[in-house]
């Protein structure tokens, strides 16, 4: 009988020391999140303005977790962390000072705080005085710990000990948005820069290349770009022809290129579009700029045409034009008119016809090769033979001056006029390889020899607007 209120004694007392352990848990380690803090005030980071202060220890891992999960371990990369200044990180009023770990915690209304720990030197020890944001409230030290540095915490506290703590995620209004994504250590490396402003200014785009826009070339070429910004770049997308357009930068960094080949032959328009982290916004364009990596062709007439003059006739010759797919164009003709049926020469058309007169009798070899407007040329090809008669007789099939012709036969018509093909704008040459007497009609003087072709894939015609460089 005596047992039994000793064992309700015992019972009771074990519900008790339970009762204690439960909330001596829940004081440690505090609610569950809350899913939303909208009535918070706004933070701005608590470094001095234009330092970059780097994240030591981040979001959940070491001594963060419980009531101090999300905050921040920060140190100077621009001078000391003993001694730098510590701002308020929004308005309020000073509510606790802890001596023992340097613990400064300011209020903030609405069961909102700040606490700034390991402190060498505070504003005041008192409770009350008002402070507004940017205010310096101390300076950082290692007071309770071993390694200067300043932690901060941004925590919710609705009882009016602020004892039962939630710490939240940090949304800067410097532009930094440090979100809780699980895992050990979030935002650990992490280089923040303070500022006393809203941010207003957007990034911008700076170009780098030996390229030039409205230009042509025939050699691969690379498009560097840097981005700056007054607070920091978040990232950046590009795309040829297009705005890359999104929400989000496709990329991290501040820095990009691209190789004009990746779109093949054509003229491309680079478009970068950077986002700073307070979400601005710019566009920035470079070129049009040409890319040809594939010489001209003929198509080949077959047979080989054959026509054949009167002694004496000033003739048009005339062939089929070459084509440059979807490169910089056919910018004309290097002709030859002789005997060798592997004669090449200089004489320059920059249309698919030319005027001859003087031609003794014979057979003559008409050859010519194409260049485009970058710097390559076509295989040397021969485009039509020609026989000059001593007698009245001629090719039944050529039609005179008032007749037409099938556009893809290559003609030769008799001209009223002859003039002399040139290899420059002032220099005339004669076809001695030919007769000594025949010339031909160069419109545009002869362009430099084109280099060696570069190996490459063709893609996209060019712009009209694009200028040829050699």
């Amino acid at each position: 009988m005596t047992k039994r209120p000793l064992m309700r004694r015992t019972l009771i007392a074990g519900a008790l020391l339970l009762l204690v352990n439960v909330l001596l848990i829940l004081a440690t380690f505090g609610p569950s999140p809350q899913p939303a803090y909208a009535n918070g005030p706004d933070l701005w980071l608590p470094t001095p303005v234009g330092q970059r202060w780097q994240i030591l220890q981040g979001f959940q891992c070491g001594s963060h977790v419980g009531t101090q999960s999300r905050s921040l371990d920060l140190i100077n990369l621009d001078g000391s962390t003993s001694g730098a200044p510590v701002r308020a990180a929004a308005d309020g009023s000073t509510f606790v000072w802890e001596g023992s770990t340097g613990t400064l915690i300011i209020a903030h209304g609405g069961g909102y705080y700040t606490m700034y720990t390991h402190l060498r030197q505070v504003i005041t020890t008192r409770r009350g005085l008002p402070v507004q944001r940017g205010d310096v409230i101390g300076q950082a030290g290692s007071v309770g710990t071993g390694v200067p540095h300043l932690h901060f915490t941004y925590f919710y506290a609705p009882d009016a000990s602020a004892y039962n703590r939630t710490s939240l995620e940090l949304n800067f209004g410097d532009g930094y948005n440090l979100t809780d994504t699980s895992g050990c250590n979030q935002h650990r490396g992490n280089i923040l820069v303070a500022r006393d402003e809203p941010d207003t200014i957007p990034p911008d785009v700076h170009f780098r290349s030996d390229a030039q826009p409205e230009t042509w070339y025939c050699e691969d070429m690379r498009v560097d770009f840097d981005i700056e910004d007054d607070r920091r770049v978040e990232g950046f997308s590009q795309a040829f022809d297009r705005d890359p357009g999104g929400d989000t930068p496709e990329f991290e960094g501040d820095t990009g290129y691209v190789q004009i080949s990746w779109e093949g032959d054509g003229t491309r328009t680079l478009y970068v579009r950077a986002w700073d982290v307070s979400g601005q916004q710019t566009l920035k364009t470079f070129g049009p700029i040409g890319y040809d990596a594939t010489p001209p062709t003929f198509t080949d007439a077959e047979p080989l045409p054959k026509r054949t003059y009167p002694a004496g006739e000033t003739l048009k010759l005339t062939w089929n034009a070459a084509s440059d797919g979807t490169g910089s164009g056919i910018a004309g003709y290097k002709l030859y008119l002789g005997s060798d049926p592997q004669g090449t020469s200089d004489w320059f058309s920059d249309q698919p016809h030319v005027k001859v007169e003087g031609l003794e009798p014979g057979t003559y070899l008409l050859r010519g090769q194409a260049l485009d407007r970058s710097c390559h040329a076509s295989e040397w090809v021969t485009l039509q033979q020609i026989i000059i008669s001593d007698s009245a007789d001629s090719d039944e099939s050529v039609p005179t001056e008032t007749e037409s012709a099938p556009a893809s036969t290559p003609i030769a018509t008799p001209e009223a006029t002859a003039t002399t093909a040139a290899p420059s704008a002032t220099v005339e040459s004669t076809a001695t390889t030919a007769a000594p007497s025949a010339t031909v009609e160069a419109t545009t003087p002869v362009p430099e020899s084109p280099e060696s072709p570069v190996e490459a894939t063709a893609t996209t015609p060019p712009a009209n607007t694009a200028k040829t460089s050699r």
